[in-house]
Parts: C-alpha cells; sequence; structure tokens
C-alpha cells in the first residue's frame, strides 16, 4: 500500500473521529497519536527493506501492516464511541439526580410553618353568669333532665331555667371553672344520651346557643 494512501487513511480516520467524538477522553486521543507515530517508523522501515529486498515484497508487508492498522483504528473508533456513549450516560444519571434533589429540598426560605391547633376559647367563671339558650327540647321531662346534668358538671355552680316555650329554653349558667362550649354539650350529651350540638358561641358576650338533635 503506498505511503500517501495510508497517510491519508489515517488522517481521514482521525479527521471523522474527532468530529463524531469531541469530547471523549485524552487517552484515545494518545492511543490514535502513538498508532500514526507506528506507521510512520513502520513505512520508514519498510522502505530500507524495500531497497534491499526489491519494491514487490516491501509492497506486500506494508500492505500487511497497512491492513493491521486499519483493524486497530476501527477498533479504536468503537471504542471511542462506547467510551461516548458511557459519558452521556453519566451526565443524565447525574441530571437527573440533581433534578430529584432539588424537587425534595425544600427551599429555606419558603420552609412551611407547622400549624398549631386553634384554641377553642372559654366561657369565664363567675359573674352574672352566661344566657344559655337551647333549641329542640325534647319536653318538660327533657328540660328538667338538661337542667340536672348540667348542675351536675364539675365546673357549673348553677343552672336557673329562666323561660321555657315552644321546645326552647333559656337557662342562667353560672360556672366555677372556666368551661368551653364544647365541653358542656359533650357533658351534657353523656348525662341525658341525647345528642346536643353547639349552635353558637359567644364567650366575650355570654351567650350561647345549643341544640338537641333527634
Amino acid at each position: 500500500m503506498p505511503r500517501t494512501l495510508l497517510g491519508r487513511g489515517l488522517i481521514g480516520r482521525e479527521s471523522m473521529n474527532d468530529d463524531r467524538h469531541v469530547h471523549d477522553s485524552d487517552a484515545v486521543e494518545r492511543a490514535a497519536r502513538i498508532i500514526a507515530e507506528a506507521l510512520r517508523e513502520a513505512e520508514v522501515i519498510l522502505a530500507g527493506e524495500r531497497q534491499a529486498r526489491g519494491d514487490a515484497a516491501a509492497a506486500e508487508a506494508l500492505g500487511r501492516f497497512g491492513d493491521v492498522l486499519t483493524r486497530l483504528v476501527e477498533h479504536t473508533e468503537r471504542l471511542a464511541a462506547r467510551m461516548a456513549e458511557l459519558t452521556e450516560a453519566v451526565a443524565l444519571l447525574v441530571e437527573g439526580q440533581r433534578a430529584g434533589a432539588t424537587e425534595t429540598a425544600a427551599p429555606q426560605g419558603f420552609a412551611p410553618k407547622p400549624q398549631l391547633p386553634e384554641m377553642e376559647p372559654s366561657f369565664a367563671p363567675g359573674g352574672e353568669g352566661i344566657d344559655v339558650t337551647i333549641a329542640a327540647v325534647p319536653g318538660f321531662q327533657g328540660l328538667m333532665e338538661l337542667q340536672r346534668a348540667l348542675v351536675r358538671l364539675p365546673q357549673v355552680q348553677s343552672a336557673a331555667v329562666r323561660r321555657y316555650q315552644d321546645d326552647e329554653a333559656v337557662i342562667q349558667l353560672v360556672l366555677s371553672q372556666p368551661m368551653t362550649a364544647s365541653a358542656i354539650a359533650e357533658g351534657v350529651s353523656a348525662a341525658t344520651e341525647r345528642t346536643l350540638v353547639v349552635d353558637d358561641a359567644r364567650p366575650d358576650m355570654l351567650r350561647l346557643r345549643l341544640r338537641f338533635l333527634g
């Protein structure tokens, strides 16, 4: 194989390799340079043998050596392509890990603050008492049970019926300890076995409206 053809073939392959694998490692580039240098040295040696043994034998040896170098170059190119694929895969993996870390990590400046449960305001003890209106009272007997249930609550000082008309009662309730509207309704429900719910609670105005269900 003529020297010029081998040189052009190798240079052409190196050029194609550079265009397709811009981001290959330095090891591949060093391998290409070593191949080119080995080819030049081989051509020098074979040129001397050609003068000593004849052009035909030297050309045949040079052709065989060129074939070996061609296969070596092709193998180097496949290795470079494989390295490029691995490099791209690693880059995609790193990018995916960074994206996942960004989604899971909450910015410090926007960290959600814990929500504290709202405390139900309590009715204050003593004074003139609370005006408690109870709707849907189940008859007069139910009113008496309601009054007894209120008086038996530990936080209640007194419970006086002020009015009862059309199944609606008004009771003056005086507390000995602070108590919420929910606690009053739950205490009466447990004592009378009738469900009593809170319709409206105004501790600041000492007003409470309850209602029996069913």
